[in-house]
């Protein structure tokens, strides 16, 4: 079976991480890109051999030739688009965060459900192999009871902090409720919470956010409680470009260490390969991984999801909670609190 899909948003991203991997996955084809800038629209398809171009999301929906929508606009658009797109029968698949409150995402959430089709976020990091390897680890109890994780994402300088501008949607708060706790540090702590297999229920937080409203963080620190006792700790920065880049899950029986994940947005050192070390009283090993295409398995999986065979990597139930854990740390640097991320969730979901 063959999905026919649509991009919405030629940007950077799409065009450098995105496609090149969509046009490689099985079971794809890419039919059309949306763009309300014509010129810039058909720039990409020429670039990336696609063969249509629309103007807008009604052109998308009316498209008879799209069965799903690959969402990489702004955030703020994303769970109408999932909405819309849902009244019209065509699944969606949409880069994290799926909404941007609690509230939108139930809404987006709800409407895939009544009208049957298949809604899912990108945290594209969970492919990674590297980040299989070590979730597989610590399910199978190879370094003991973890009791310790932490992870931290800087951001490399070609990705820098936009300047806040009238037109930068990145700085608009009806666009992205925040800084970096809900532009990288989500990848941070979703990766984190997946590979030791349990859910985030509490948290704190500092930034070094100069206003509340709304927070404009560069860099800030997330301490998770998670459901069998983890402790963990997330860090995200825009301003520490060659910061250490480790992953460390530490186990009662060994501790594991992962280098050179998240190389999208960090960079990599002289040597590219992602890389994970076991250390246990039989000393320490390492093992080098090739780099994983999680774009193009991301889309191979929804497209499994939309034939009937699974459910997308990261389902919009867990979207959710990913948002409920924003709002949550959000709360905790307000009020000085630790927040649990339960009483941001909805009554019903």
């Amino acid at each position: 079976m063959t999905i026919r899909w649509a991009l919405l948003g030629p940007g950077r991203h799409a065009d450098r991480s995105v496609v090149p991997q969509m046009k490689k996955s099985a079971g794809t084809e890419l039919v059309a890109v949306m763009s309300r800038d014509r010129a810039r629209g058909d720039a990409f398809a020429r670039k990336h051999g696609i063969a249509k171009v629309h103007t807008s999301l009604d052109e998308v929906l009316r498209d008879r030739e799209v069965d799903a929508i690959y969402d990489a606009t702004p955030d703020g658009i994303h769970a109408q688009h999932a909405i819309e797109a849902a009244k019209a029968g065509k699944h969606a698949l949409i880069e994290k965060p799926l909404a941007i409150s609690v509230r939108e995402c139930a809404e987006a959430i709800e409407a895939c459900r009544r009208h049957g089709v298949k809604l899912g976020v990108v945290f594209n990091q969970r492919h990674e192999a590297v980040h299989q390897e070590a979730r597989r680890m610590v399910l199978q109890g190879e370094i003991g009871e973890v009791k310790l994780a932490h992870v931290q994402i800087p951001l490399r300088p070609a990705v820098p902090m936009p300047a806040p501008s009238a037109t930068n949607w990145r700085t608009d708060p009806k666009m992205r409720p925040g800084g970096i706790i809900v532009s990288i540090g989500d990848h941070a702590h979703d990766t984190l919470a997946y590979i030791v297999g349990q859910d985030i229920q509490e948290v704190s937080a500092f930034t070094d956010a100069t206003r509340n409203d709304p927070p404009n963080e560069r860099v800030a620190g997330m301490l998770l409680k998670l459901s069998k006792g983890t402790v963990g700790y997330a860090a995200a920065s825009y301003t520490t470009p060659f910061a250490r880049r480790p992953f460390e899950i530490h186990g009662t029986r060994g501790s594991l260490i992962i280098e050179n994940s998240y190389v999208y947005l960090t960079g990599t050192g002289e040597d590219p390969r992602p890389k994970l070390t076991i250390i246990n009283d039989a000393g320490s090993s390492v093992r080098d991984f090739a780099p994983t295409e999680c774009f193009r398995l991301e889309i191979e999986q929804f497209n499994c999801a939309i034939d009937g065979k699974g459910e997308p990597m990261t389902t919009p139930y867990e979207g959710l909670r990913a948002l409920a854990i924003a709002e949550a740390l959000y709360d905790a640097i307000r009020s000085g609190r630790v927040a649990r991320v339960a009483e941001f969730m909805p009554k019903q979901t």
